[in-house]
């Protein structure tokens, strides 16, 4: 393992000490190993959406002015409505991710 020293302002620090009774952590090392592991858990997350905006714009320009979508506005249109659910679908089918078990 690597050492990493930090400094904490003191409010911060009271804060981490009372969640370590509250929440059952028997270390700050513990408490702060989660927490760096759950921001990083979000990112990836995050980073897992912007891809999946990126792709979503790509269909955009595979649907404009193909019969369908005659300008940026009807797209947008549609995916406000129902075009978001069933692209999100494909999406999450095409790169086997899952958000939620209600499998929208």
């Amino acid at each position: 393992m690597e050492n990493i020293s930090i400094k904490l302002d003191e409010r911060i620090a009271k804060q981490i000490s009372k969640a370590l009774k509250d929440f059952n952590y028997s270390t700050k090392t513990e408490f702060i190993r989660d927490a760096i592991r759950i921001k990083l858990a979000e990112l990836e997350k995050e980073r897992r959406i912007e891809k999946q905006w990126e792709k979503l714009l790509s269909y955009k320009g595979k649907f404009r002015g193909q019969g369908r979508f005659k300008s940026s506005e009807e797209f947008i249109k549609w995916r406000e409505n129902e075009g978001s659910e069933e692209l999100m679908k494909e999406l999450r089918k095409e790169h086997d991710l899952d958000y939620n078990s209600s499998g929208k």
